[in-house]
């Protein structure tokens, strides 16, 4: 695939459908190296979910903390329960958990067609955007600070 003799024989491997365990590694590797450039080794995965009463999951949020920052990853309610607050309290729940922790900002990203408008009233605030994306959308990008 690239020509280059001063590197060893690789493996060059392009796959349309990844393993989830080497995306997972692949994660992590990033995730390493970063919290030891950032002179932060206190990373970690932060949740909230919503269960039913058979412990089936019907909403939830998920996150990075890390270096102060809580990076929103996940925001998912089941269509029947949407329009009832329940994304705004798990929006609040993840961040007071995350204040807890010593989170000073949150950051996410958003397409046009979910929610930019949601997370702007609950004081996110878009800092770039890619026009076009997909050809008919944008995608956003919000932050939000903390006391």
């Amino acid at each position: 695939m690239f020509d280059n003799p001063l590197l060893p024989e690789f493996a060059w491997v392009v796959t349309e459908h990844p393993n989830e365990n080497d995306v997972q590694e692949l994660r992590q590797h990033l995730r390493d190296y970063n919290m030891a450039h950032a002179n932060s080794q206190n990373g970690y995965g932060i949740a909230v979910f919503l269960r039913d009463e058979q412990h089936q999951m019907i909403a939830g949020i998920s996150g990075w903390l890390w270096g102060e920052c809580l990076e929103i990853d996940f925001l998912w309610v089941e269509e029947t329960l949407r329009g009832q607050g329940i994304g705004q309290r798990l929006v609040t729940a993840l961040e007071e958990a995350a204040i807890e922790r010593g989170c000073r900002q949150s950051t996410l990203e958003t397409f046009s067609f979910q929610a930019p408008e949601f997370y702007q009233k609950l004081g996110y605030n878009i800092f770039g955007v890619i026009e076009g994306f997909g050809n008919h959308f944008q995608k956003f990008y919000l932050q939000k600070r903390h006391p």
